[in-house]
Parts: structure tokens; C-alpha cells; sequence
């Protein structure tokens, strides 16, 4: 089963550089052809994930959520679904561009951790894993489209124009978020005896649900366009920090994710 495993996620990240490769032609040659390819090999990439998904679920007998690399598919799979249901809102090419690059950097990504396969540790041994790690990952796959339609936007000087989208991702990247400190703070008391201890994830995770209630404020103050495409990238970088840095340059009771 851990050879199929593989093939699908190698599968995956095939059909993930093939979007990639023709979202490109579509944004040099704007073919009609190529406009229908991209959500189609996305969408492919996307079942080829889910499958390989459940199999790994079947071969470990549990969720695959219990460290980073199982996090990060968990989080790539989450931006497919998002891309899908905002392409309905924006049917324009430019909606499908953050999943075309997002979706081979995470595999790639992904593709650099640490596979092995362990026991649950006790603290993991709830059914709060499953709520907790999802909404923090749908949060952080919101956000990530997030950013590279802001990178996009500023590179295209469209900022003005994207503003909604860019709004509307950052939104539910920021309400996935608040349920994912809540429940976290809930099976924190249920295994650690406290709602909030400060650990290194914990205060990172504030900072960044901060940051981005920030970018809010200030766009309703008057940063429009181009200064809010920036916030949001900024708002990113404490994201990526969050998720990658914690984990390899602070110690605490969130190291094994």
C-alpha cells in the first residue's frame, strides 16, 4: 500500500507542475484552450491527492494529521476545494493562478520532510486532532492563496482590482483561524490541564490572528489597493513562520507538528 501511496502523490505533483505549466501559457497566450486545461488538471491533482490521502489514513489506521508532513498535505488539499468555490465567485483565469503555484510549492515542500510514520503521542489521542489541525490548515491554505494573488496582483499592478478577492480569502483564512485557536485552546485544557500556556506555537498563532485583524483595520482606515496587497504578504510571512519556524527554531509542546 506505501508504493500506491507514493505513485498517487508523485501523480499529484505531476498534475500540480502540469496546471502550473498551463496557467502560464494561458496568462502569455490567453487561449481558450489552455483556460479550460488549468481548473481541469487541477481538479485531477486534487482527486489524486484525496486518493492517496485515504489510503495513507487506511495504511496508518488513523488521520493523516499527526506531524508536519501529513499537516502540509492536509493544507494542500484544502486549496483546491477554496480555489474551486471562489473560481464560481470570480470566474476569471487570474482566480485560478494562486492554486497553480501554490499547489507544486507545498508538494515540493512536502516532499523535503520527514515521512516516517509514528505512534499518536497521548496528547494526540483526541478527537479534537481532527477539528483543531483542519481549520488550522484550511486557515493557513486561505491565507497562502491569499498571498500570491496579492504578489500576483502587485506584479500585474492590479491591485485596486483583485482588492475582493484578496478580502475574501484573507476573511476565511482569518475565521478558520479563530476556530482553530479555539479548539486547540479546548483540547490543550482537555490534555494539558490548561487553556493557554504560551507555548511557542500558541503565542506565534496569536500574533499572526493579530496581524491579520490589523490588515483589516488599517484597509478600513484607507489602505486600499496596492498598501493592502502588501499587509497581506507581510501578514504571510508570520504564517509561514508559524507553521516552519516554530517548529525548527523554538521548543515546546508543539515540536512534533
Amino acid at each position: 500500500m506505501a508504493e500506491k501511496v507514493t505513485l498517487l502523490f508523485n501523480l499529484a505533483f505531476a498534475l500540480a507542475l502540469a496546471s502550473l505549466a498551463a496557467a502560464a501559457a494561458d496568462y502569455l497566450f490567453r487561449r481558450t484552450a489552455t483556460r479550460r486545461l488549468t481548473p481541469a488538471l487541477l481538479g485531477l491533482c486534487w482527486l489524486a491527492l484525496t486518493a492517496g490521502l485515504a489510503l495513507l489514513w487506511a495504511r496508518l489506521g488513523r488521520p493523516p494529521l499527526s506531524n508536519q508532513y501529513e499537516s502540509l498535505l492536509a493544507m494542500l488539499w484544502f486549496i483546491f476545494p477554496l480555489t474551486a468555490w471562489f473560481y464560481r465567485r470570480f470566474p476569471v483565469p487570474e482566480a485560478l493562478w494562486p492554486a497553480a503555484f501554490a499547489a507544486p510549492a507545498l508538494m515540493g515542500v512536502a516532499g523535503l520532510l520527514d515521512r516516517t510514520a509514528r505512534p499518536l503521542m497521548p496528547a494526540l489521542r483526541s478527537d479534537w486532532l481532527v477539528f483543531h489541525v483542519l481549520a488550522s490548515m484550511a486557515a493557513y491554505a486561505a491565507f497562502a492563496l491569499a498571498a500570491v494573488a496579492a504578489a500576483a496582483a502587485l506584479a500585474r499592478r492590479r491591485g485596486a482590482e483583485d482588492e475582493d478577492l484578496l478580502l475574501r480569502l484573507a476573511k476565511l483564512g482569518f475565521a478558520f483561524l479563530t476556530v482553530g485557536i479555539v479548539t486547540g485552546s479546548v483540547w490543550a485544557n482537555t490534555a494539558w490541564g490548561a487553556w493557554w500556556s504560551w507555548d511557542p506555537k500558541e503565542t506565534w498563532s496569536l500574533l499572526t490572528w493579530l496581524a491579520y485583524a490589523a490588515a483589516f483595520h488599517v484597509r478600513k482606515r484607507g489602505w486600499h489597493a496596492h498598501k493592502f496587497a502588501m499587509i497581506l504578504i507581510a501578514c504571510f510571512a508570520l504564517v509561514v513562520f508559524t507553521y516552519f519556524g516554530v517548529n525548527f527554531l523554538l521548543s515546546g509542546m508543539h515540536s512534533y507538528a
